[in-house]
């Protein structure tokens, strides 16, 4: 069973692949804007202080201007790579950064480790359903990570890459809320 759940993730990971190809960059930059709109109205948003966010690829909901429009009232962190971890690191307006070798933009610094202080965590995702499950890009970085955290965690999406149910395996870890354009679920 557990290969046919990696059978259909895969399946579904490239089904979202070529929809993202529908669109242009301005498209999916238009839609980040439209998604992140509806985030930024969310309670958990707003009273929200210090924030776990990731800095996006090209084809994810788009978040560096995101971050530079509410960096100066918010305390970001941003997501590195070390090894099959992720850690988070402090980012603000004089942090500087490195590509790793995913092509992800990371900063450089001390990683954070003080997860109580911690009061969103806004997360990626290749696909969500309707019931809360997130499916990644397949490396497990997140679902290993997201365990460590009691902040509720928010996944956003564009809405193409939203279903009613996604395949899922006991590994997968559930958002609290999930944004798209057109639609906040929480629990």
């Amino acid at each position: 069973m557990a290969k046919n759940i990696y059978q259909e993730k895969e399946k579904l990971r490239k089904e979202i692949s070529l929809r993202k190809k529908n669109y242009t960059s301005d498209d999916l930059y238009n839609r980040s804007e439209e998604v992140l709109s509806v985030l930024e109205i969310t309670g958990a948003f707003q009273q929200a202080k210090a924030i776990f966010i990731y800095n996006s690829l090209e084809d994810e909901v788009q978040t560096y201007d995101f971050i530079h429009k509410w960096g100066s009232e918010k305390n970001f962190y941003l997501p590195v790579v070390t090894g099959d971890e992720i850690v988070f690191r402090a980012c603000d307006f004089s942090t500087s950064f490195q590509q790793s070798s995913y092509g992800i933009m990371e900063p450089v610094g001390e990683d954070f480790t003080e997860y109580n202080k911690i009061d969103l965590i806004i997360v990626p995702g290749v696909a969500f359903d309707r019931k809360m499950n997130r499916m990644g890009r397949g490396k497990g970085f997140y679902d290993r990570f997201l365990p460590k955290i009691s902040a509720p965690k928010m996944g956003i999406c564009f809405d193409f890459q939203l279903f009613d149910t996604i395949p899922t395996d006991p590994n997968d870890v559930k958002m609290d809320f999930i944004v798209s354009e057109n639609e906040l679920i929480w629990k």
